[in-house]
């Protein structure tokens, strides 16, 4: 398999997996309304918003897996938590490298 072939399918698995993370957010705070008025409930889960930097330095957040896997723009992505960041994409990259190094995981 071509090297470039290898970073897009990685890019692609790295996406994926940040989706998963990303959708298992909850809040108990929020208030659930339903068509008419009805109350719902205390608490939903919801897609953390990831952020991501293009080439320009433009910020942009998405909160589903598009079909733009530019390796280069989704190594930005990170989670901001006020003045905090979780660069996601990163840690997650780290995470899969571990899994092939220690435990034989092949692309």
């Amino acid at each position: 398999m071509a090297n470039k072939e290898l970073i897009k399918k990685r890019a692609k698995l790295l996406a994926e997996l940040e989706v998963i993370v990303g959708g298992n957010c909850y809040n108990g705070n929020i208030q659930n309304w339903g068509p008419h008025g009805i109350y719902e409930g205390e608490g939903r889960s919801f897609k953390y918003p990831l952020t991501l930097i293009d080439e320009t330095g433009n910020k942009t957040k998405r909160r589903y897996k598009d079909d733009e896997d530019n390796p280069s723009i989704l190594s930005t992505g990170h989670y901001v938590f006020g003045a905090n960041k979780l660069h996601i994409i990163k840690a997650l990259d780290e995470l899969v490298s571990y899994l092939e190094q220690e435990h034989g995981l092949q692309l």
